[in-house]
C-alpha cells in the first residue's frame, strides 16, 4: 500500500475563531502582525482591495471602518487544537505540521471508510460546523500534500500520476527551501519542482548542503519523514478573547455556546460525561467572576448545558464588562446507561436528576441539599446532608441492623417505664475523632404500645434515641 497523506491549511485561524462570536461578515476585519503587516483578512476586506502583507496605513485608507486586531499565536494554536480534536473523531493519525496546518495519514483509514471520497466526506462534515476557511490537498508524502495545499490545489485523489503532475508545476519559491537555496537553484535555471526532480541526487550533493537533499527526498516520498502524532488532552479547558466587551449576561450565551460545542466534541470523543462546568468571566478592571454549574446525572450535550446556563444567568449580575471567557470541566467519567431509569417509566416531564440540575441552576449551587448515608456506626453520624449535585450512591459496608424510622436529633432522657423486647446491641466506636460512645441499645415497648429505640450508658443512664413507626 502506497502512503497517502492529506494536508489541511487554515489561513485565517484567528479570524475564524471570532466567527461564532460575531457572525456579521459585512465589516472588513484584519489581523495585524507588527513585523509582517496584515497577515489575515476576511472576504469583506478583500472586496475593498486589502491584501496580505499590506501596511496598516494603506489598509485603513481603503476603508474607514476597518476593524484591526493584533496577531495572537496563542489563539491560533488553540483554534488549531480545537480542529484537531474534532477530526480525531474520525481519524486517529493527526499531527501539527505547521502553525496553520494539520497533516492526516489517510491510507490506513481507507479500509475502514471504504474509499477516499467517503473519508473526505466525513472530514468535511466535521469541519462544516466550525465555519473555517481552509485549503487542502492529498499527496504521497507529507511535504507533497502540504506544498499542493499551500498552492490552493484543493483536490483529494489517490492517483500518483495526477499528484505528481500537479506537484511538478509548483514554483520553488513556495517550497520550504531557504531563499538562499532557491536563489542558487534559480541561477542554474532550476525554477520549478519538475526541474528539481530532474537533477540526480549525486549532482545535487556536490553543490548543495544535506538539508536540500533531505528535503527533496522527503518531497518525493523516497525518504522517511518523521512526524509526531496528536494526542487529545485529558482535561477540557478553553479560553476565548471577546471581539468586543459584553455588559449583559444574556448576550454572553452566544460566545459561550461556541465553547459548549467544543466541549461536546471533546466529551463525545471520549464517550464521557461531566457533572460540573467551571466558567470564568474576565471582567475589565475587576477580579474574574467564577460561575459553577452542575448536572447531577452528568451531561455532554451542548444544548443541555446551555439550558442550565440560561437559568443560572437569570440571576447573574455583572459588575464590569466581560472581555474574555474560559470554560473548564470538573471530573469526567465514562458514559453508561442509567440503571435506575430502565424500568421506572416516565414519572414526569423531567427525571429526578434533571430536576435537581434545573433547580440548582435556577436557585444556586448551595441552596439544594440531599440526605445521604455514611459508614459510621454512631446513629447520629450515619446520615448527613450534602449538596444535591454531589450526592453519590452509597451502600453501607456493614450489615445494617434494625433502625427506627424516626431518629431524634439528640437523645433525651427516658422518662417512662418501658418493656425491653429485644437487645442489647453494643455500639462502641468513635475513638478516632475524639467523640467516643459506649452504648447498649434495646428495642422497647411503652405502656401505650409505642416502640422505642433506647440505650443504656456505662453509668446506668437510659436515653430515648428513636421511635419505630
Amino acid at each position: 500500500m502506497h502512503s497517502l497523506w492529506l494536508y489541511l491549511h487554515f489561513p485565517n485561524l484567528q479570524l475564524d475563531s471570532y466567527a461564532i462570536e460575531e457572525p456579521d461578515a459585512s465589516l472588513p476585519r484584519v489581523i495585524l502582525d507588527s513585523h509582517s503587516g496584515i497577515v489575515q483578512l476576511n472576504q469583506a476586506a478583500r472586496h475593498v482591495g486589502i491584501k496580505t502583507h499590506m501596511s496598516l496605513g494603506t489598509a485603513a485608507a481603503l476603508h474607514r471602518d476597518l476593524q484591526v486586531l493584533p496577531s495572537s499565536p496563542k489563539i491560533e494554536k488553540q483554534q488549531l487544537n480545537l480542529i484537531a480534536q474534532r477530526l480525531y473523531l474520525i481519524a486517529s493519525d493527526i499531527c501539527f505540521f505547521s502553525p496553520q496546518g494539520l497533516l492526516l495519514r489517510v491510507h490506513n483509514m481507507l479500509r475502514l471508510y471504504g474509499s477516499l471520497d467517503a473519508l473526505w466526506g466525513m472530514i468535511k462534515k466535521q469541519l462544516a460546523p466550525l465555519n473555517v476557511d481552509f485549503f487542502y490537498a492529498s499527496g504521497h508524502s507529507p511535504l507533497a500534500a502540504k506544498l499542493l495545499a499551500l498552492r490552493g490545489w484543493n483536490k483529494v485523489t489517490e492517483q500518483h500520476d495526477v499528484i505528481l503532475t500537479a506537484l511538478k508545476k509548483v514554483d520553488l519559491t513556495v517550497t520550504d527551501l531557504t531563499a538562499k537555496d532557491v536563489g542558487k537553484l534559480n541561477s542554474v535555471g532550476v525554477k520549478t519542482v519538475e526541474q528539481l526532480f530532474a537533477i540526480p541526487f549525486g549532482e545535487l550533493a556536490k553543490r548543495f548542503e544535506s538539508h536540500v537533499i533531505t528535503y527533496l527526498g522527503q518531497l518525493r516520498g523516497e525518504f522517511n519523514h518523521p512526524v509526531e502524532f496528536f494526542h487529545p488532552v485529558e482535561h477540557f479547558q478553553q479560553h476565548i478573547e471577546l471581539l468586543y466587551e459584553i455588559e449583559r449576561s444574556d448576550v454572553l450565551l452566544r460566545p459561550i455556546q461556541h465553547l459548549l460545542t467544543s466541549l461536546e466534541s471533546f466529551l463525545l470523543l471520549r464517550d464521557e460525561l461531566t457533572q460540573q462546568l467551571h466558567l470564568t468571566l474576565y471582567q475589565r478592571g475587576k477580579d474574574p467572576l467564577e460561575v459553577h454549574i452542575g448536572s447531577q446525572q452528568g451531561e455532554y450535550r451542548a444544548k443541555h448545558w446551555s439550558a442550565l446556563l440560561t437559568l443560572r444567568f437569570e440571576s447573574l449580575i455583572l459588575n464590569a464588562p466581560i472581555v474574555a471567557i474560559q470554560l473548564a470541566t470538573g471530573k469526567t467519567f465514562v458514559r453508561c446507561p442509567d440503571k435506575h431509569d430502565l424500568f421506572l417509566g416516565k414519572q414526569g416531564a423531567v427525571s429526578r436528576l434533571q430536576l435537581v440540575s434545573l433547580l440548582s441552576a435556577k436557585l444556586g449551587e448551595n441552596t439544594l441539599f440531599s440526605p445521604s448515608t455514611v459508614n459510621d456506626y454512631r446513629p447520629e453520624c450515619a446520615s448527613q446532608y450534602t449538596s444535591a449535585l454531589e450526592i453519590k450512591e452509597s451502600h453501607p459496608e456493614y450489615h445494617q441492623s434494625l433502625r427506627p424510622s424516626l431518629l431524634l436529633p439528640v437523645p433525651v432522657i427516658l422518662c417512662e417505664a418501658v418493656s425491653i423486647m429485644h437487645g442489647p446491641e453494643r455500639i462502641s466506636t468513635g475513638w478516632w475523632d475524639h467523640h467516643p460512645i459506649v452504648r447498649d441499645y434495646f428495642i422497647a415497648m411503652s405502656q401505650n404500645g409505642q416502640w422505642f429505640w433506647v440505650f443504656k450508658t456505662p453509668e446506668k443512664q437510659w436515653f430515648l434515641h428513636g421511635i419505630f413507626s
